[in-house]
């Protein structure tokens, strides 16, 4: 399209005044077609005469301006180089058709080194709205942009966005909570200025959004939804009195609370595993690894590896992994039963922890199995079966390290201090809520998931270690 809005005229000159006004499909000039690809080919046709330079607050059929295709195209170079034109104070204050203006571009795309160069040009950004009553910071995350929320909460300078509202009264903690974006939601909420109680025109906090979006049956703990509600909660956020369900909050379900068609699928899923999982146990306790001494010598009918570390590590994996998964498939039974819905709840909490951890015993006395089938005469194998099985714990399991990096202790921190890490609410009354609240918590959280990981861990390495060391211990 470039190459066409350039191409001579008649008598063989380019930048006659027909050819700096013509218009291609709609309605954009040829800097329109120049700033979205080449700073080399804008910068000439701004050289045109005598209109060279009109043709930066020329808009298209959409109302955009150059400027405002250079920004949303993320050409940092040519929108510099417009800015430095005495048309551009006129070119950065034209919205388009829905009153975006060049700001809001640079935003959606996430670059900041454009927002930069537009806010110095334009003092007065934070008056420049949508339709919508939308700043460039919504426009932000309403794009999911977080590397432009995080340039904006790191300069203090912008904090008049932080809790700007639109025409409906939603912030940008809003937004974030209703399309759950963990990572800026997070953002947001280690600035301690930002106001977590603002309600909307439909009287709904950030709190209440988050809850609204949680869909039944999908509140697994990595479901970013989960995440925002989470980190909105634990950072005591208030809610109003309808916004919130309490179940989801860590309460028990309403008895009256009529079952949900879905409820009953997590159940079946987990008794399916757990079942396995008891079966696989029960099944390996007597094919032990080794062997069994023969009759005609001593301690006929015990197992002939009895005495190495590794054979101890697998026994007392596979009785856990059988312990754990036979509680958990009681627990689902009578989950599935016509019990109270407080009840039932309940059951499948205990039953979901339970079951994870079984898989991970069960993965261990798989490795300590492999190890002494295996001998002192393939170390290396004894090792790649020990890293592949401590990567299947972390890939299967990733409740164990991924929150770490979402940095949501530090908000919590922030907003609600070691209260908000810990679920400890000051009007809890009795030991039974305290206990149930820290069980929900951040903390907890932190500590369930990666012990058992640790010290399978932990026990990989002093059988690789022993392996070396004392091949026949």
């Amino acid at each position: 399209m470039v190459r066409a809005l350039l191409r001579p005229s008649l008598d063989g000159t380019v930048g006659t005044p027909s050819a700096a006004s013509f218009s291609g499909p709609e309605g954009r000039t040829a800097l329109h077609a120049a700033a979205a690809c080449s700073k080399e080919i804008a910068e000439e046709i701004l050289g045109w005469k005598p209109d060279g330079l009109n043709l930066l607050t020329r808009v298209d059929s959409t109302g955009r301006t150059p400027l405002y295709f250079a920004a949303l195209s993320g050409r940092p170079d040519v929108v510099e180089m417009f800015l430095e034109t005495h048309a551009s104070d006129e070119a950065i204050r034209i919205s388009d058709n829905h009153g975006l203006f060049p700001v809001h571009a640079a935003a959606m795309v996430g670059n900041t080194r454009i927002v930069d160069a537009l806010i110095k040009k334009c003092p007065d950004y934070y008056e420049l709205v949508d339709d919508g009553g939308r700043n460039f910071l919504r426009c932000a995350v309403q794009h999911n942009q977080e590397t432009v929320v995080r340039h904006i909460c790191r300069n203090d300078k912008f904090g008049m966005l932080l809790n700007a509202t639109d025409t409906q009264g939603n912030t940008p903690l809003h937004l974030a909570a209703k399309h759950g974006y963990p990572r800026i939601a997070i953002l947001l909420l280690q600035k301690t200025s930002v106001e977590t109680g603002i309600m909307n025109k439909n009287g709904l906090t950030a709190l209440d959004l988050a809850c609204k979006e949680l869909k039944p049956g999908l509140t697994y703990f990595l479901n970013p939804h989960v995440v925002v509600f989470d980190c909105l909660n634990w950072s005591r956020a208030p809610h109003t009195t309808g916004g919130v369900n309490i179940n989801i909050m860590g309460g028990n379900p309403s008895e009256d609370e009529a079952p949900n068609e879905h409820d009953d699928d997590p159940s079946k899923t987990g008794t399916i595993a757990s079942v396995l999982i008891a079966t696989v146990a029960f099944a390996a306790a007597f094919t032990l690894p080794g062997g069994l001494v023969a009759d005609d010598h001593p301690g006929a009918g015990t197992a002939v590896l009895a005495r190495r570390f590794a054979f101890r590590a697998f026994v007392v994996s596979d009785a856990m992994a059988f312990l754990c998964s036979i509680v958990a498939t009681n627990l689902l039974i009578y989950a599935a039963r016509r019990v109270p819905l407080s009840h039932r709840y309940w059951y499948n909490i205990l039953a979901s922890r339970l079951v994870p951890v079984g898989e991970q015993f069960t993965i261990a006395a798989f490795a300590f199995g492999f190890n002494l089938v295996l001998g002192d005469a393939n170390r290396g194998l004894v090792v790649f079966v020990y890293a592949a099985c401590l990567a299947t714990e972390l890939f299967c399991f990733p409740g164990i390290w991924i929150s770490m990096h979402l940095g949501l202790a530090k908000a919590i921190w922030r907003q609600a201090g070691w209260r908000g890490l810990a679920n400890v609410h000051e009007g809890s009354s009795s030991l039974r809520e305290w206990f149930r609240l820290f069980t929900s918590s951040l903390v907890y959280g932190h500590l369930e998931r990666p012990v058992f990981v640790v010290l399978i861990s932990a026990t990989f390495i002093v059988a690789i270690a022993l392996n070396f060391a004392l091949p026949h211990y």
